[in-house]
């Protein structure tokens, strides 16, 4: 009798209420060519110069790194003064505080020209030639030059 109740209880505790529940996700790509243009625009500098300064939360004053929060703050700046594109001859200064064995940023004031991008076109031939011609002038400085010294021994 008791190992007939013993196998019943075996058999009931088998077959219990759980529910196994399966799922299948199937993913298919979908062909979409890209298509790549090249595209030009005129930058429009205003003549006001603006500062701002930016407080970082304690939560990002303690996780970001210092080129985060500067890009923060260029960010918060442009927000604030018209939504330009971009912040042209940036200057910034970084108050800070030492806490344990690392500086915590307080705060970050940012100056420079906010500028707008206008007149976006497919490049004609002439910005074609200016373009190369940039990137000459940036390989040349990126170039480490043979310094060849000269003694005249007279």
């Amino acid at each position: 009798m008791k190992k007939i109740l013993l196998l019943l209880t075996v058999v009931f505790a088998a077959s219990s209420c759980a529910t196994l529940h399966r799922s299948q996700t199937n993913v298919s790509d979908v062909y979409s060519p890209a298509v790549e243009t090249a595209t030009v625009a005129t930058i429009e500098v205003s003549p006001k110069k603006i500062t701002y300064r930016y407080i970082p939360d304690k939560e990002s004053s303690k996780s970001l790194s210092l080129n985060q929060l500067i890009q923060n703050a260029i960010y918060a700046a442009l927000q604030e003064n018209g939504n330009a594109d971009e912040l042209v001859q940036v200057s910034y200064s970084i108050t800070s505080k030492k806490v344990f064995f690392h500086n915590r940023v307080r705060s970050i004031t940012v100056s420079g020209y906010p500028a707008y991008y206008v007149n976006f076109r497919q490049p004609s031939d002439e910005d074609i030639r200016n373009i190369e011609t940039l990137n000459k002038a940036k390989m040349l400085r990126n170039a480490n030059p043979k310094v060849i010294e000269v003694h005249d021994n007279i």
